[in-house]
């Protein structure tokens, strides 16, 4: 049996990779990815709001959510905005939004959101059965998923990419 010397080179770039991996090389380059990838699902979502709802396009958002997951929303976001109506009631615009995307009443749209309170009956009988469900939300994202998927997947081997070059080559 026969001792050999030998030296590794590069541990140093490795044991920085390994360090900072959590936030810039698995967290930040998926934030990164799924903020491009909500580009288009955003633009579709704003174009398929019905006409009269075309203020809403105004607190179309895309939102990183902190915490330890990268979880990243795309759609209407009013804080700090109220839309007021013609009798001066302020409106959240998020409220406005989920009531004529999903329904309210009889034209709930069940199937496509979990409400947590059942119509009341009182509510059913003085209402003309509620908002129909515009669903454009869903008909956003429908017609713009693909596209995200694509630009996600592109962007988040670029991002990962990236950032393992910059530390491991000095």
């Amino acid at each position: 049996m026969s001792a050999e010397n030998f030296t590794l080179s590069g541990t140093e770039a490795l044991m920085k990779i390994f360090r900072e991996y959590p936030e810039m090389g698995y967290r930040r380059p998926i934030v990164n990815a799924f903020r491009k990838a909500g580009l288009p699902v955003k633009k579709k979502m704003s174009e398929s709001l019905p006409s009269n709802l075309s203020f809403l396009k105004r607190t179309m958002r895309i939102v990183t959510y902190k915490g330890k997951d990268p979880v990243v929303g795309v759609g209407v976001f009013g804080k700090g905005l109220t839309f007021k109506n013609s009798r001066g009631i302020a409106w959240n615009p998020w409220q406005l939004a989920l009531w004529f995307n999903y329904g309210t009443l009889d034209w709930r749209a069940e199937r496509f959101h979990q409400f947590k309170t059942p119509v009341r009956r009182k509510s059913k009988t003085n209402r003309m059965a509620g908002i129909r469900p515009g669903l454009f939300i869903e008909e956003g994202w429908d017609r713009s998923k693909i596209e995200a998927q694509k630009i996600f997947e592109k962007t988040v081997d670029d991002e990962v990419t990236k950032f393992l070059q910059k530390n491991a080559i000095n």
